[in-house]
């Protein structure tokens, strides 16, 4: 098994720095934020020691202390002839008109329209730093006896094939991997299976689906080793609900469980079924549960909780996305009963938790629904605790 310790790297794209916990140890490696406007304060995940540094969206650029940026008492701010990319406020506050979808918050006591965008991450910068726990932790628990099997594949040196399916977050957006752009952080599924093949010593081969709209995947197998060969799957498609892995489950999951197997199965959905309730979201994901266990008995099933959507959004978006974990969770325990293994990757617990310190434009990728860099990489984090349990 390989060695996860690391030297981060904070400069580009490292997978073993982009999936150190950011609940353990002493240092934050590479957390955004977003200044709105230049009088803006960071906020950020702990409340900072020492700055070590502040870098780019793309990472290539480290800003000076003293020159573009003064901590002080423990705060982050802007010096007047900063280099630090900010969003002015005029254009946080106003209407992309590229888009269609209008967004409203509230600002001095009025609705008003605020940015939206695919890429405002570009507006978001990237701290390291060290903090002393100045707050209570959200550890995901470990769920590492629900894939007991699994991890037998991986230690005895096996194949083993991987499959994920959700709503536009599985797919991918909104990581600048996904468009394609520096740093070229990869999506949350793909950055879980290569950790794993690092830790195990596999090859992991990417399935192009070839289905319309699933996610681009790389076209080069990931090698970390030679002692087996983990297949990756994912057709997830930006848009849809838990009601579609029911209804299009004959033509985007069965030909491929058929054709491939399936060792473990990643089911996240919820974010864009906030319109439904908690007894609604939960026949529905029991449908899609039960769909496949009739396929795949044995499978081990990592069912995902959504982050949770902008917050301060007052005309819509923000719903009932925060009452479906506990549905996960009881039916978990329910398949569980029964002799099934399944757990759940707790995201939205983790999503709240983020949010008593950060506000949502601090790591999301669109200013909506989607995460970025960071919250990406936070996804892959509670998902790999879940199922590795470290």
């Amino acid at each position: 098994m390989a060695d996860l310790n690391f030297n981060p790297v904070i400069d580009r794209y490292d997978l073993d720095t982009a999936m150190h916990p950011l609940w353990e140890g002493d240092t934050v490696y590479n957390e955004s934020v977003m200044f709105l406007g230049k009088n803006d304060v960071a906020r950020l995940t702990f409340e900072p020691e020492k700055v070590l540094s502040i870098r780019s969206q793309d990472l290539k650029t480290e800003y000076e202390e003293g020159r573009d940026y003064i901590f002080r008492d423990g705060k982050i701010t802007l010096t007047e002839d900063t280099r630090i990319t900010f969003i002015p406020e005029e254009l946080y506050y106003s209407h992309n008109k590229e888009s269609d979808i209008v967004l409203e918050a509230m600002k001095d006591g009025e609705r008003r329209e605020i940015f939206y965008s695919e890429s405002i991450w570009k507006y978001q910068v990237f701290v390291t730093y060290t903090h002393t726990k100045d707050r209570r932790l959200f550890i995901p628990p470990d769920e590492s006896a629900s894939f007991t099997r699994l991890r037998g594949k991986f230690e005895r040196g096996e194949d083993v094939t991987l499959f994920f399916f959700g709503d536009s977050i599985t797919h991918g957006a909104s990581t600048s991997g996904f468009f394609k752009t520096e740093p070229f952080t990869p999506i949350y599924t793909v950055m879980f299976a290569e950790y794993l093949a690092k830790k195990y010593g596999y090859t992991v081969n990417y399935i192009e689906s070839g289905l319309e709209g699933t996610p681009p995947l790389p076209k080069a197998p990931a090698v970390f080793g030679d002692r087996g060969t983990l297949t990756f799957i994912n057709t997830a498609v930006g848009g849809w609900q838990i009601q579609h892995a029911i209804d299009r489950y004959d033509t985007y999951i069965r030909p491929f469980l058929d054709k491939y197997g399936c060792d473990f199965f990643l089911l996240a959905f919820g974010m864009n079924d906030g319109f439904r309730t908690a007894d609604e979201e939960r026949v529905l994901y029991r449908k899609a549960i039960d769909l496949i266990y009739a396929q795949k008995p044995d499978v081990e099933l990592l069912l995902v909780s959504t982050m949770l959507p902008n917050n301060d959004i007052v005309n819509g978006w923000f719903a009932n996305q925060g009452l479906y974990e506990p549905v996960l969770y009881e039916l978990s325990d329910n398949y569980r009963a029964m002799g099934r293994s399944i757990a759940v990757a707790p995201v939205t617990s983790m999503s709240r938790w983020l949010l008593e310190t950060k506000r949502f434009r601090d790591y999301t990728g669109n200013n909506v629904n989607h995460p970025n860099d960071f919250m990406a990489r936070v996804y892959a984090q509670v998902v790999f605790k879940s199922v590795e349990g470290i």
